[in-house]
């Protein structure tokens, strides 16, 4: 059984990819490893911080081109929301049951969000779900 509660609360580190600190990257690919038995490239050389939007949206862009997209609707723990800051995709988070995901927040940490929220329900720029969870689920 997963359990996402043990990442609430862990604290925002640029290039964090570990349970000591995470960025939103770093929060996706850690879920993703002990949660899902996958591992994704950890992109800590692509960006100088996490503040460069053009360097994070490149990055967001090239990572889920390979990854099947998937209705909002359907989204599954383990799916990727991408998110839009300042009109760029600049953010990420992991869906952890609808309509719930969690990311890293700067001031904050990794929190818990709804993304029918108000702040966040109009940023959702897509959700996109592993290679190979979606071979799992069947669902592209």
């Amino acid at each position: 059984m997963r359990t996402f509660a043990p990442y609430i609360g862990l604290p925002f580190v640029e290039h964090g990819r570990a349970r000591g600190g995470v960025d939103c990257w770093g929060l996706v690919r850690l879920i993703l490893h002990e949660q899902f038995g996958l591992d994704v490239p950890s992109y800590t050389e692509s960006y100088t911080t996490t503040q460069e939007g053009a360097e994070i949206a490149a990055l967001i862009v090239r990572e889920s081109v390979g990854w099947p997209e998937v209705l909002l609707a359907a989204a599954q723990p383990g799916d990727v929301l991408i998110l839009r800051i300042m009109g760029q995709p600049w953010h990420c988070g992991m869906v952890i049951e609808s309509p719930y995901f969690l990311h890293a927040d700067r001031t904050m940490g990794t929190v818990r969000d709804r993304w029918d929220s108000l702040l966040w329900s109009r940023r959702i720029l897509g959700v996109h779900r592993h290679p190979e969870l979606a071979q799992v689920t069947g669902c592209y």
